[in-house]
């Protein structure tokens, strides 16, 4: 009776092991298919011109708020998910080296087309690297970036996208760029909160206080610059059916 009970716990045991392994595989699995189909869903976007997320002047929250990340001239900033932004120039212009990531290498072509710049363009370890004097663009998968590449990073610049990803990802990303981004590196991070009554969730994804602060808790430190409630001059999210967009600026620490 005892050796048919050790059987029997040990192939409990067994069952159990093995069911946990299928579930891991199947998350991960499931990951890679959301991350797929949010690939398609921005190169569509870069190729069909949908992008009313691109403005045409430099965000004067980076203005305004750069002196927070204590920079010195020549520091190299970070700045997830480009686009084709033109705060890339600024920072630029600034004395800072920028380096970015973006997927759609149409949105790369057009930054440097539309704003008249020459470059280079290399393969390396599976990107596509623009380089112009001292703007490199890797453009690929954000998730497929290494520290070697990020190492001499002293501050990230995020205006676009955290508030680009849905729940299935956004925590993928947080836990990635603490992966990446060096030790003692700060984070100029800017966010929208808002409720709408009309059309699709997003992009932009609504982000509340407390979820920035819940997806940041594993971080050295985050702390609130400053909170506007911006829908003034936001008429599309008016449209939308939405009362306020607050708009927060924070300072996050790897």
């Amino acid at each position: 009776m005892r050796e048919t009970v050790k059987i029997f716990g040990k192939f409990l045991v067994t069952w159990w092991l093995k069911s946990i392994r299928s579930l891991r595989i199947y998350e991960h699995l499931n990951l890679i298919n959301i991350i797929d189909m949010k690939k398609e869903f921005w190169l569509e976007k870069w190729q069909n011109n949908q992008t009313g997320f691109h403005k045409e002047f430099t965000h004067p929250l980076l203005v305004e708020f750069i002196d927070k990340l204590n920079l010195s001239a020549g520091d190299s900033v970070f700045v997830p998910l480009c686009g084709k932004t033109v705060d890339l120039l600024w920072l630029n212009q600034q004395g800072y080296r920028v380096i970015a990531v973006e997927l759609s290498q149409l949105a790369v072509e057009q930054f440097f087309s539309e704003n008249n710049l020459s470059f280079s363009k290399t393969q390396e370890s599976g990107f596509a690297v623009f380089r112009y004097k001292n703007i490199t663009i890797y453009q690929g998968d954000f998730f497929n970036l290494s520290k070697q590449q990020l190492k001499d990073v002293k501050a990230v610049y995020d205006r676009a996208a955290l508030i680009a990803l849905p729940d299935e990802l956004v925590g993928q990303y947080v836990d990635k760029m603490r992966e990446i981004v060096p030790k003692k590196a700060k984070e100029l991070l800017i966010t929208l909160e808002f409720i709408k009554k009309l059309g699709p969730l997003g992009p932009p994804f609504t982000t509340p206080d407390e979820k920035v602060k819940q997806l940041f808790s594993c971080y050295p430190s985050i702390e609130l610059v400053q909170e506007t409630d911006i829908i003034s001059r936001e008429p599309k999210f008016k449209e939308l059916g939405c009362d306020y967009v607050y708009e927060r600026v924070y300072l996050v620490e790897f």
